[in-house]
Formats: C-alpha cells, structure tokens, sequence
C-alpha cells in the first residue's frame, strides 16, 4: 500500500483548492447581484454601496483565482513532492511497483524484507539518506517494506525527474550507484 498523501507547507489540498475558487464565484456572483441592484434602483445609497463593495469583492475573486492558478501552476512545474507521514504507517510495501524515489528530510525509517515467510529488518534511514531508488533503477519490484518509525518528512522523486536527474549529475548517478552496491553487500552478509 503506497502513501498517496501530499503536503507542503506552501500547498493547498486539493479541498483548500475547491474551495478558494467556489469562494471567489461567489465574490463574482456578490458583484453581479449589486450590478444588477444598482440598474433595477439607482439612489445615493446603492451608488455608494456599489462603488465601495463591489471593486473590493471583485478584487478579492480575483486574488483567489489567481492564488489558485500560481498553486497548480506550481505544482505541475515542482520536481519534488514533500509529504508528511505519521509513525508506524507503511511508505510502500515488497513487491509494489517503483514509481519514485524518497529522500527523508526528517524522520527515521526502517527497511524490512520479508524471505521464506519472515520478516527481517535490513537498516533505519533518517535524514539526508535516500530509499526507492533501486526499483528504479532495475525496473524491478520494490525488494522491501520501508516503514515510518518516527513522523517522517520525505521529497518524493517521480521516476522520470529521477532517471533525468541521474543523466544531468553523473556525480549523483555515482553516489547512488555505490550506495546500492553498499546496500547490496551488506544484504548478502546477513
């Protein structure tokens, strides 16, 4: 079971989301109900009501439907995803596809593989350390269960920013390379 949750401190949900823009129509439609009493009755007062609200709520529709453009625009264009995950919850179980990478920004993890029916735990990861990575590389399924032991912060990595990342920064694709060869040997003497 994979962890769907997405969340940054910048970022709106995606109920935020619906209701900002439901919020700036009905600012808009506040604005066409004082324009349409302001035609039907022109007095002093729905002159001055209409000349003092009116611009104010269309400028506040107007910020809300820009606010929400710069957060989706934003969103298209972020190469990392930051998500939170409370303690004990599973990040991705052995045998999932790979679809991404994470880097833990805060928190602990540990990666547990299960072979012939028990599970043993390989290692803790906290921040700075990086997981995932192998099934992307391999095209294979994930080879473990990684779990929060700690709330956990992590910048997820989707496949294709990550095999890019690799080809622009053949440091990284080093670095990572000896990690997983590290991960590899120490697998193989348990």
């Amino acid at each position: 079971m994979s962890m769907n949750t997405a969340a940054k401190p910048w970022r709106m949900h995606s109920a935020s989301t619906q209701a900002l823009l439901i919020g700036a129509q009905l600012l808009a439609l506040s604005v066409f109900v004082l324009a349409l009493v302001f035609l039907r009755t022109t007095t002093g007062g729905t002159l001055f009501l209409f000349s003092t609200i009116a611009p104010i709520l269309a400028m506040l529709a107007a910020l809300s439907v820009l606010g929400v453009a710069i957060y989706r625009f934003l969103r298209r264009h972020s190469l990392f995803e930051i998500e939170e995950v409370k303690p004990g919850e599973v990040i991705f179980q052995q045998g999932d596809p790979g679809n991404c990478a994470y880097f833990v920004q805060e928190g602990v993890v540990e990666v547990v593989r299960e072979e012939n029916g028990t599970k043993r735990m390989l290692t803790r990861l906290s921040k700075g350390q990086y997981f995932g990575e192998m099934a992307l590389i391999s095209d294979a399924p994930r080879n473990a269960t990684v779990r929060t032991i700690t709330s956990v912060r992590v910048a997820v990595l989707g496949k294709d920013n990550f095999l890019m990342m690799l080809r622009l920064l053949p440091h990284t694709q080093e670095d990572i390379m000896e990690t997983m060869n590290a991960r590899a040997m120490k697998s193989a003497e348990k």
